[in-house]
């Protein structure tokens, strides 16, 4: 390892450590690695790959995406998700909690972003958790924990920026998440119950009956066929991620402004605003991203890690396994967009190389970040979490390992059986 990557690392490492927002330790970082190896040359090169590196057509889908998440969460759809949540999934033990799970893999199939699901439904189910007698710190566990099926249930960001940093199909890699993620999801649901078992929690007692069901199941159909238009879309090639980004956004403002009334055009104004503010810190991380792999590329770290890992020789398990621990770690302290930019395309070849499948490896590397999401130091969806409920991170942690080692649990399942990742894009023709 040369002197000039060596600097790189440790300037990006320091910076992030010292509380640098991640797009500019990235930027700074680089500004270091040329002012310490005199290459001045690459300045202008490297404000171009910046560019570059947002300037790529299928990234497009990213604020759209963003967009239909902010119209749905403003037009309080989420209102029917829960009601048809509480039909679907409260009447097993532990109901409201088991609801809360379920509205998170309703709503994930909506937005497909962790921490716009503990917005929306972590104000509403934390606080009716406390009242029906769970602890603050369980109802914010079961928060956090589900939220993180969010980026595996599509519409999923991370999948899009993966599929865009790997060149994997981006309709291929959401086909694969699909299943991996109501895999979690189910892990979830079968810890609540055995926990509900000892602990006495009840199912929320409510009129289920033909009638209750039709309506709220009706009242969920609306809100339900956005992931619907969105699969069909991608996965039967009519539509780019991008154009089902489109569709997505216009449906969503479509029932919250003309079918619900819901949203009026004041509040459009701060739907618009907000999505762009969230799309532009995206963005520029990408940006950033592209630039600072492109040193790494400069520096020969591709080859190196190659070499590094053909030196191994332990086969595709034992290199599965490693790649396993390395992502788990790399996502406690960096966040799953950085991650994916930095090391995505550098892991998936090696991963290739070692005989492992790409859209496998893919589905394995984004459920690890999404995990990365309840480690602490960075555990921002722990920390959002908290934040509502209000119940100190010691016992907030100390509630969520348990979940933390059912997702363990279903990533080791996942990795070790790869027909979970790969049956549905083979059934789907990709």
């Amino acid at each position: 390892m040369s002197d000039t990557l060596i600097v790189l690392l440790a300037g990006f490492l320091g910076l992030m450590l010292l509380g640098l927002p991640v797009a500019w330790s990235l930027l700074t970082a680089m500004l270091i690695w040329v002012a310490y190896g005199g290459q001045w040359q690459f300045l202008p090169i490297a404000a171009e790959r910046i560019w570059q590196g947002m300037d790529v057509f299928v990234l497009m889908a990213v604020p759209l995406f963003i967009l239909a998440g902010e119209l749905i969460n403003a037009g309080k759809i989420t209102d029917r998700l829960i009601t048809f949540a509480d039909v679907a999934f409260g009447w097993m033990r532990g109901g409201l909690a088991q609801v809360n799970i379920g509205a998170s893999i309703l709503f994930s199939g909506i937005t497909g972003v962790a921490l716009g699901d503990i917005a929306a439904l972590g104000r509403v189910f934390i606080p009716s958790m406390v009242k029906q007698g769970y602890s603050s710190a369980y109802a914010a566990a079961v928060t956090a924990s589900s939220s993180i099926i969010g980026p595996m249930v599509p519409p999923s960001l991370v999948a899009v920026i993966y599929g865009s940093m790997t060149g994997l199909s981006i309709g291929a890699l959401m086909a694969a998440t699909l299943i991996p993620g109501l895999v979690i999801g189910a892990a979830q649901m079968a810890l609540v119950a055995v926990q509900a078992r000892i602990h006495g929690f009840d199912a929320i007692r409510m009129d289920r009956s033909p009638r209750v069901v039709v309506r709220a199941t009706g009242a969920a159909l609306v809100p339900l066929m956005i992931p619907v238009i969105i699969l069909a879309g991608l996965m039967g090639g009519l539509m780019t991620p991008t154009e089902a980004g489109a569709v997505a956004a216009a449906y969503a403002l479509a029932v919250a402004m003309g079918l619900y009334r819901t949203l009026n055009l004041r509040a459009l104004s701060g739907v618009f605003q907000r999505s762009a503010l969230f799309s532009g810190q995206l963005l520029i991380i990408v940006g950033c991203g592209a630039a600072f792999s492109w040193v790494m590329g400069m520096e020969n770290v591709p080859r190196l890690v190659a070499e590094w890992i053909g030196g191994w020789e332990l086969g595709m398990v034992a290199t599965l396994l490693i790649f396993n621990a390395i992502l788990l770690v790399l996502g406690m302290f960096i966040d799953p967009t950085t991650v994916i930019i930095l090391f995505g395309p550098i892991l998936s070849a090696a991963a290739v190389h070692a005989g492992i499948d790409p859209l496998h490896f893919g589905v394995i590397t984004i459920l690890n970040m999404n995990i990365g999401l309840l480690t602490p130091p960075l555990g921002v969806c722990l920390f959002a979490a908290e934040r509502i409920a209000g119940c100190g991170l010691g016992a907030l942690i100390r509630a969520n390992t348990p979940f933390l080692l059912v997702n363990l649990a279903g990533l080791g399942t996942i990795a070790a059986v790869p027909g979970f990742s790969l049956w549905l894009p083979a059934l789907l023709g990709f």
